[in-house]
């Protein structure tokens, strides 16, 4: 039947038409494997219906031969391959089309195969675009000797999304002298102003050139591409191009239209006319990183041909077909910072821990991930995060599987794996389901053996941050919030592990008692599902739609994956500011051997101050992970937090695993406060204070005389305490200080006096009692403030740019804090207590949390 058709059709080659078939169907038949038929029969129908289409199309143009064997005008206009409008050619094909777009995706190959079966005339096109320097070869060959290669070279400048500019010079070498001697300059300029709208224009031939003895006028294309449809602007594209010639009236202006859609993911329907004897019309299939396509088109001053080939680069078309599947792993030992830090010489960048919540987000995503793979001994983060990275696993698993292989597990671990489906772990294994700890030092007496007196002013009975350093003990406030923190961490663990490992409420206190756990005995109390080695764990999961060769993926390496990304103009941005560690006045650092990360007011302040000015960012989210520090450097940064507020930004806080005193004073400069339901929040008050070494010096024999002008000239000097009238001083100005804290939480989270003083005297909690307290307003991690954020700035969640504030700092040691080195507890400690006092006496006034809470 088809056939018939076909010999109906005036002008038109019948062994040309299914000689495409039989190629188009080849090309098809090769991508695909036998899991693919409905696939591949879909595809074959839309490839017969396109070619019956153009049968009808192509049956009304002038379809005559040219005397001209090798269409020399269409060599240099009208190239062999699927056609682009100049404002929306973004792809390899930018070099013939626009030059400005060869800059969007700035890596690529490609090869195409373009058929004239009437005239007899086949090409080759080889694209080579690298970082936006671009090279073409053209090979135009006929059934006898004549032939012609076209060459250009390219690039993009001026490259932004919403604006680019680009070159190209072509020439040619062929068995025509006429071609021979020819030579162009191409100049392309892109605009796209809106998600919804691109703008292009290439001036052909700036060079004058000459083709038979002729000297050819520079000519213009211009052209627009809209996406009209609002709900999904990228699944449908109308174009509309002309040619403008200085020496032609605008009435013989030719308009060339053109579609794009985009039916089914990874599927594209295109085609376009710009008059009733120059149709085309194809089709492009995404794979990976390849895109196939094919076309057929009847050019204005030839006979039909029909294109098709490929290009593929380092960007995967995530919503494309893909005949690979893969697991994500994500093993716990990677240590997840909040911060970013640049890698140095032979040592990689960081992995942090919104880069490892946004790629299981693209995961789930994502058709080539089939499941999540957990694995590891050890989680390095605190329960904030922890509670995060759970909730973005249960995320994941309401479409996905995820599986748990652990080497070792305890509290934390096991709380994180309880997502998974299965949970499985080697036979030499151990389990610590034991119950929580946490754990305070006391060095009064220390200091006393040396000579050292510590002297200290605090407002807030709960403002227990001194009492390592004045105590043997802790007090009755400090062992009632520690014990309030413990439970409150401890239910929830407990509540999460009942209901996903479907234990009765009477099991898990009689389990968290016994404690310890072998592998075997693990399984026998139904808390984990199996005993098995690695092999044999991923044998299990390996099926038919896994390549045993390629069956995972780690995180660090699929989050560098490039997805293609065919969006137009500047995306509003949603600006996540990371503040982790102790707030001090200066600039901020990584930490090293001896030093944790500090957040530095100079380094923080003109960060802000350049959000405020940059009328990109709609939004931004303050991740707080912080105990407090300086209460001078924490009020500096909260007034440029209110100052965002100002100019009209919303501002969300997310606090980590901890934000309390002056982390907690910088989260209420914010409109909204997210908290886990196990951070930790609060400790509202403040305190001074400095170390007296009269003691040491006498034991060393060391005489040290103070001179000074005036009578508190010497206040903070460590050779004496502080005297009666300096304490009382003292009290006065940390009074003020206090009143301000108050005045500021109350300002923000809108609660009477007393019921902030109820909250306040240095108290902490966790983010679920702060919550039901007034004092946060809602319980969740970085990604919910992320997704609150857009929100209020009516920012869709495909169409948004996450930008990281401030940028990451190269350490030239790289061996990060002291958790991760191999000292004893109390040596780490030490280490701590002296950055410590370093800071009490470059800062004097402090709002810091009340200790080190350190919760296994």
């Amino acid at each position: 039947m088809f056939s018939k058709f076909l010999d109906q059709q005036n002008g038109i080659s019948q062994t040309g038409l299914l000689a495409s078939i039989n190629w188009l169907a080849t090309l098809f038949q090769t991508m695909f494997t036998r899991r693919t038929a409905v696939f591949q029969a879909a595809l074959k129908k839309i490839v017969v219906y396109s070619i019956s289409i153009m049968g009808v199309l192509l049956s009304t143009g002038n379809l005559a031969s040219q005397a001209d064997p090798l269409q020399s005008n269409n060599l240099l206009n009208n190239p062999n391959f699927p056609q682009e409008s100049v404002a929306s050619s973004d792809d390899i094909t930018g070099l013939y089309f626009n030059p400005a777009g060869l800059g969007y995706h700035p890596l690529q190959v490609g090869y195409y195969l373009g058929r004239n079966p009437e005239d007899k005339l086949t090409d080759h096109t080889v694209f080579l675009n690298l970082l936006g320097f671009a090279f073409s070869s053209q090979f135009r060959l006929t059934d006898g000797d004549d032939y012609a290669n076209r060459y250009t070279i390219g690039t993009s400048f001026l490259n932004s999304r919403w604006f680019s500019a680009g070159v190209t010079y072509s020439w040619l070498n062929s068995s025509d002298a006429q071609l021979n001697a020819y030579n162009q300059w191409d100049l392309g300029f892109m605009m796209r102003p809106f998600r919804w709208l691109s703008l292009g224009a290439v001036a052909r031939g700036i060079n004058l050139p000459t083709y038979q003895g002729k000297k050819l006028e520079n000519r213009w294309d211009l052209g627009f591409s809209l996406r009209p449809l609002p709900w999904a602007p990228e699944s449908l594209t109308f174009s509309v191009d002309t040619r403008w010639d200085p020496n032609q009236p605008v009435d013989r202006w030719i308009p060339r239209y053109m579609v794009e859609a985009v039916p089914l993911a990874g599927t594209t329907l295109f085609g376009g006319w710009d008059n009733y004897t120059n149709i085309f019309f194809g089709l492009k299939q995404s794979l990976e990183i390849t895109q196939v396509s094919m076309q057929m088109t009847s050019p204005q001053s030839g006979s039909s041909f029909f294109a098709g080939g490929f290009l593929f680069g380092r960007e995967r078309f995530s919503r494309g077909y893909t005949p690979l599947r893969q697991y994500l792993e994500i093993s716990l030992d990677i240590p997840f910072d909040e911060q970013k830090k640049n890698g140095f010489l032979f040592t990689s960048d960081n992995f942090t821990f919104l880069e490892l919540l946004q790629t299981i987000d693209t995961a789930r995503k994502d058709q080539k991930i089939i499941g999540i793979i957990l694995t590891g001994r050890e989680f390095k983060g605190g329960w904030g995060q922890a509670e995060e990275l759970r909730k973005a696993l249960a995320n994941f698993a309401a479409k996905k599987p995820v599986y748990a292989w652990l080497e070792n597990a305890a509290n934390k671990e096991y709380y994180i794996a309880s997502i998974a489906e299965s949970i499985e772990m080697p036979p030499g294994a151990t389990l610590e389901l034991n119950g929580l700890k946490a754990e305070s030092i006391f060095i009064k007496d220390l200091f006393q053996k040396i000579g050292i007196q510590a002297d200290f002013v605090a407002i807030g009975d709960y403002k227990s941050a001194p009492d390592m350093f004045l105590r043997d003990s802790p007090s009755e406030f400090d062992q009632r919030q520690i014990k309030a923190i413990l439970a409150s961490i401890s239910n929830h663990m407990k509540s999460t592990i009942i209901k996903d490992r479907n234990l009765a409420e009477s099991e898990i206190e009689t389990l968290l008692n016994h404690g310890l756990y072998t592998a075997n005995s693990a399984k026998e109390k139904k808390l984990i599902d199996r005993v098995s080695y690695y092999s044999d764990f991923k044998e299990a999961l390996i099926s038919d739609q896994v390549l045993p060769a390629i069956w995972n993926t780690d995180v660090i390496s699929y989050s560098s994956s490039n997805f293609y990304d065919d969006t137009w103009s500047d995306k509003p941005v949603v600006a996540v500011v990371v503040l982790d560690g102790e707030i001090v006045s200066g600039t901020s650092s990584n930490g090293g051997i001896f030093t944790s990360t500090k957040i530095g007011s100079d380094t923080i302040v003109p960060v802000l101050q350049s959000l405020r000015s940059n009328a990109s960012v709609k939004s931004v989210v303050i991740r707080i992970n912080s105990p407090g520090g300086s209460s001078l450097a924490s009020d500096l940064i909260w007034r440029e937090i209110r100052n965002l507020q100002e100019e009209k930004k919303n501002v969300i806080v997310s606090i980590g695993d901890v934000a309390a005193s002056g982390g907690y004073y910088l989260a209420v400069g914010s409109d909204q406060i997210i908290a886990n339901e196990t951070s930790v929040t609060g400790s509202i008050g403040i305190f001074t204070g400095k170390f007296s070494l009269k003691g040491l010096y006498e034991w060393l024999g060391v005489n040290k005389y103070v001179y000074k002008t005036n009578d508190k000239s010497a206040i903070f000097s460590e050779t004496d305490v502080f005297s009666n009238e300096e304490r009382t001083l003292l009290r006065e100005q940390l009074g003020e200080f206090y009143e301000l804290f108050l005045e500021r939480v109350g300002r923000s989270r809108k609660i009477g006096r007393e019921a902030i003083i109820q909250e306040a005297g240095g108290k902490v909690y966790t983010g679920k009692y702060a919550e039901s307290k007034g004092m946060v307003d809602k319980n969740g991690g970085l990604a919910l403030a992320i997704e609150l954020a857009m929100a209020k700035a009516e920012i869709s969640e495909d169409y948004a740019q996450i930008l990281v504030y401030p940028e990451g700092e190269t350490s030239l040691l790289g061996l990060g804090d002291t958790d991760r080195l191999m000292l004893p507890a109390l040596v780490k400690t030490a280490i701590r207590l002296v950055a410590r006092s370093e800071q009490i006496r470059d800062d004097k006034v402090l709002m810091l949390m009340p200790y080190e809470l350190d919760i296994r």
